[in-house]
């Protein structure tokens, strides 16, 4: 699969929360406005990348030549989970004033599904530690894509009259069934006809 493929497939076509249903609730709307979607999105972003060249090192290093591939799943879990642990380290120890302005939640993204489900995809995948890479930042930038885009309508639909059965929630399932509609767009034909395959 060429470079431009794994991005736009795991950017749009395959979008961890519109196709693959991970990772859904922090993208229902980041509570701080964009500049918190922004803070989510960069570090799913900065996690999947590092979950998926983590997990290929694990899978292809250590599980497979030891024959414990019955392992991936928990082994990739204390994968991510130990990353989003570092990753809150770093950030506390050199960003703190960021995570407070965007008010990121580390433990909420550790135990985000969507990290653990692009490590496994991405080793059941075959693919290599550089397409791991792209794809880790792909899926992280079809995240916060996603989680923007959902932030942008919360706080427009806010403003707006809403019937009250639908307010909270309810409209946020709907805009999200509509946004994954819309994301039917870019299926693999639209990716044959972009890439001329």
């Amino acid at each position: 699969m060429s470079w431009a493929a794994i991005i736009l497939t795991f950017a749009l076509v395959d979008n961890v929360i519109l196709s693959r249903l991970l990772g859904v609730w922090p993208a229902a709307g980041a509570r701080g406005g964009m500049r918190a979607a922004a803070g989510v999105g960069g570090f799913m972003a900065v996690l999947m990348a590092g979950s998926a060249v983590g997990g290929w090192a694990l899978d292809s290093q250590v599980l497979v030549p030891l024959g414990f591939t019955l392992l991936r799943t928990p082994a990739f879990v204390f994968l991510v989970a130990s990353l989003a642990l570092a990753l809150q380290a770093f950030n506390g120890r050199f960003l703190p004033s960021f995570l407070r302005v965007t008010g990121v939640s580390i433990p909420e993204i550790g135990i985000n599904t969507a990290g653990l489900g692009l490590v496994l995809i991405a080793t059941r995948g075959e693919y290599s530690a550089p397409e791991s890479l792209v794809a880790g930042l792909a899926a992280g930038a079809g995240y916060f894509l996603v989680t923007a885009m959902m932030t942008a309508i919360r706080e427009r639909l806010e403003v707006e009259p809403v019937p009250r059965a639908l307010k909270g929630f309810p409209l946020q399932l709907i805009t999200a069934g509509l946004m994954a509609y819309a994301f039917m767009a870019f299926d693999r034909a639209f990716l044959a006809r972009v890439l001329g395959g």
